[in-house]
């Protein structure tokens, strides 16, 4: 059975019969119609890869391309029941009328390991097919010496048939109908032998179907996206340019991501340096596919900012695909001023909600960013979990509660300055004696403003975030990687 969870639905899958998937949606912010990919995770038809749902699905969406992830049956299940409900999930996008259009005859299915295998039984012996097919190191035949024995005695129990075994491996079931396929694997894959790959590459050159084979010399199973495996990752771009090449994927334009903020990410001007924001290096760790466009002002709350117009001329430019970095707090806690103050339960929550939805409403992707931490620290030698009052609990709720991207940057510029100690992370500030600086001859003493250096580790914090944060993974994939041994190195080939 197939229950299509919408965007906003809270479902509790526990409260649903045994036997649903349930097929989660991620479409393009776009009014023209685009081709749609139903994601199938693994892990042996005994549960579900987490990694390999949702990150692909970003993924996919930042080619352009609509998405699902359709989280099957797994452990006890009917053979039938659970082809059906693929088989639903393709007809159900074809034919059922949405917000966001899509091109019935380009609706494809990406597998990988034990999903590789559901998504190439489907596009083999399946009355509903899909009418592209990519697999990552897909289980292919229940046969031995190839057979992965977790996947074949999920799905067939512990003593199949012949005839089970020889329906059941989608190499033996390929026909003129099997529409094109990309496969990628790996020579020394210890979990699901790379035979599975050659079997299904030979049995769709037998018949005819155009497709493409990607055997990397070394790679362990269940990669996904392969962001821990530089040779692998190549499979991205591969995957890219073949599904450009069947009229799947948009050649990507430039991606701008807009900080909406305060002095702390903002850029500072000639006559403020050494302060820095954080702002002014994030660009150092995106490839030249994003454009960084820091609309951070010093001084700002959400109260400020928006009131001046700034998030409406963000407005006025963001487009979709775009992104809004929000990052507010340090000025919202200012009582003392009526034009900056607000209530970090009322006036700050409505705030962050404007500005999310500002974003939703033209296509964009917010992203919540709490205050970076005040350098301030207890008497027992700990920073001051109140550094930024209330705020940064405040705009976790809002995260929560709008199911916006956090990046929790207040916690993570705390354990920062923990691990630096009181003394150390005075060089992450502006901490300046007198008559050491042209512009502050009477020296400084600022906890709150940052030293270059500290403006630098803050945003190494930020990207760092980044890629901890499963939502944001189509920009992860356009990041720079740095690392003192390598310098940098792209994450993502951007292919034009």
């Amino acid at each position: 059975m197939l229950h299509v969870v919408s965007p906003k639905e809270q479902i509790v899958k526990e409260e649903f019969p045994s036997d649903t998937s349930f097929l989660s949606l991620y479409p393009v912010a776009v009014r023209e119609a685009r081709p749609f990919i139903l994601v199938l995770p693994g892990s042996g038809y005994e549960h579900l890869a987490s990694h390999e749902g949702e990150p692909v699905a970003r993924w996919l969406n930042d080619l352009g391309i609509h998405a699902g992830v359709l989280e099957y049956q797994v452990g006890d299940f009917e053979i039938t029941s659970l082809l059906e409900d693929v088989e639903y999930a393709l007809q159900w996008v074809r034919q059922t009328p949405k917000d966001w259009p899509v091109i019935p005859e380009q609706v494809g299915l990406i597998g990988f390991s034990a999903g590789g295998h559901l998504a190439s039984i489907v596009a083999t012996i399946g009355t509903e097919k899909p009418d592209l097919l990519l697999l990552g190191y897909p289980v292919i035949s229940f046969h031995d010496p190839y057979a992965h024995i977790g996947s074949r005695t999920h799905f067939l129990g512990e003593q199949p048939t012949l005839e089970q075994l020889q329906g059941f491996s989608s190499d033996q079931q390929v026909t003129s109908q099997t529409p094109p396929t990309f496969i990628w694997t790996t020579a020394n894959d210890a979990a699901v032998p790379v035979e599975n790959s050659l079997l299904l590459a030979s049995s769709l050159s037998r018949e005819g179907i155009p497709f493409e084979l990607h055997v990397f010399e070394e790679g362990r199973h269940g990669l996904g996206l392969s962001e821990e495996n530089r040779e692998c990752r190549q499979w991205l771009d591969l995957a890219e340019t073949w599904l450009q090449k069947h009229g799947y994927a948009q050649a990507r334009q430039q991606m701008r991501l807009f900080i909406a903020g305060d002095s702390t990410a903002a850029q500072k001007g000639a006559t403020e340096k050494p302060m820095t924001g954080w702002g002014e290096h994030l660009q150092s760790y995106m490839d030249p596919s994003v454009h960084v466009d820091n609309r951070a002002v010093n001084g700002r709350s959400t109260k400020s900012f928006i009131a001046e117009g700034r998030l409406a001329d963000i407005e006025k430019d963001i487009q979709a695909g775009d992104y809004l970095f929000i990052q507010f707090g340090h000025n919202d806690e200012k009582k003392e001023d009526p034009t900056r103050y607000t209530d970090p339960d009322g006036e700050y929550r409505q705030n962050l909600i404007q500005c999310i939805q500002s974003a939703q409403e033209r296509g964009g992707i917010p992203v919540l960013l709490t205050s970076v931490s005040r350098r301030r620290f207890t008497a027992d030698g700990e920073p001051d979990p109140l550094a930024v009052g209330a705020y940064p609990a405040a705009m976790r709720q809002v995260a929560e509660e709008t199911k916006t991207p956090l990046l929790d940057i207040f916690e993570a510029s705390q354990q920062l300055y923990r691990s630096m100690g009181e003394k150390e992370s005075q060089q992450l500030f502006m901490h300046l004696p007198e008559k050491t600086h042209p512009n502050y001859p009477a020296g400084v003493t600022d906890n709150t403003h940052f030293s270059d250096e500290g403006a630098r580790q803050i945003a190494q914090l930020v990207a760092e975030a980044i890629r901890q944060c499963t939502e944001l993974s189509a920009l992860k994939q356009r990041m720079l990687e740095r690392n003192q041994d390598s310098g940098e190195r792209l994450i993502h080939h951007l292919v034009n």
